[in-house]
Parts: C-alpha cells; sequence; structure tokens
C-alpha cells in the first residue's frame, strides 16, 4: 500500500504487541479475539462467550458483552489482531539461532544445538541467562517488525506510545 494513502493511528505499543505475538494454539484455548480499536488505539480481548470471559480472566460479563456489542456495531473501528501459530514461534527461535547473535561459532553450535524442536526444552538446556536475553529481544525486534507490516497492508501507519 502506498505509504502516503495510510491512516496514522497512535497505538499501545505493549498491549498491541502482546495481542500480535501471542501463541494463539496456546493462549486462545477458549474461543476468543483480538482487536485494535483505530479510534482508541487500544487492544481489548473479546471473549465469543460472556460467560467464559469471567471465568477465564475475571472479566465482569456486562463488559464482555459491551466490547463484543461495540465491536459487533462499529465494524470498520476495529482491526482484528490474528496472533500467530505454535510454529511461528519455533520459526522465529531458529531464525534466531542461525542469525549472527554470537560471532562465536563454536558457542553458536552448541546453543543450537540444545534445540530439539521444544523451545521449553531449549530454554532449560542453555546454562546462560543472557543467550535468552538475546532471543527475547530478537523475538521482540522481529515480531515488532512483522506487526508494522500486518499493520501497514491494512492501512495502518502505526505511531507505537
Amino acid at each position: 500500500m502506498d505509504n502516503s494513502k495510510l491512516r496514522k493511528v497512535m497505538i499501545n505499543k505493549d498491549a498491541f504487541i502482546m495481542a500480535f505475538g501471542r501463541d494463539t494454539d496456546y493462549h486462545d484455548t477458549i474461543p476468543q479475539t483480538a482487536y485494535l480499536d483505530l479510534e482508541t488505539g487500544n487492544t481489548t480481548w473479546v471473549f465469543e462467550r460472556d460467560s467464559d470471559a469471567f471465568m477465564d480472566a475475571g472479566i465482569p460479563v456486562n463488559c464482555n458483552r459491551e466490547e463484543r456489542e461495540m465491536v459487533e456495531a462499529t465494524p470498520n473501528r476495529f482491526l482484528e489482531v490474528p496472533g500467530f501459530d505454535h510454529g511461528k514461534h519455533h520459526e522465529i527461535l531458529r531464525e534466531f539461532l542461525d542469525s549472527d547473535w554470537t560471532d562465536d561459532e563454536e558457542l553458536r553450535l552448541t546453543i543450537s544445538s540444545a534445540y530439539t524442536g521444544s523451545i521449553g526444552g531449549w530454554k532449560k538446556a542453555i546454562d546462560d541467562e543472557g543467550i535468552f536475553y538475546n532471543f527475547c529481544d530478537y523475538r521482540e525486534r522481529v515480531t515488532k517488525q512483522m506487526a508494522e507490516e500486518f499493520l501497514r497492508e491494512h492501512g495502518i501507519e502505526p505511531e507505537w506510545k
């Protein structure tokens, strides 16, 4: 999309990135959808069933109903935030392991070989907290970049707050 035609929206970055980068296979066990409010820049979660909102997150039934009804009544005001499937999280870790996060080839090989298909297993297998923090920084940068691309594809130029 032509950048001159993008709508600038001030977006709460932390909440949006949390919704965008969530692992939908693990975090969306109860039917719910995240939305970006294009007027306020806030991200909101709406449970499909009002009773689930209270049981899962302690959100009063009437609050979930009001949010859901507002999204339904004004769909052009909201953009659905998709999240990642679990495989995308593995892909990001593999990309990090293949990146230039260290110049030490022996360390890169050791840390890469610790990943056997389980992100949790990889976290437990590495002895260096700094390496895990490097991965977290990488994941945050990649997720933010993907979020910005997603928003631009939907006609939005994010201004993070």
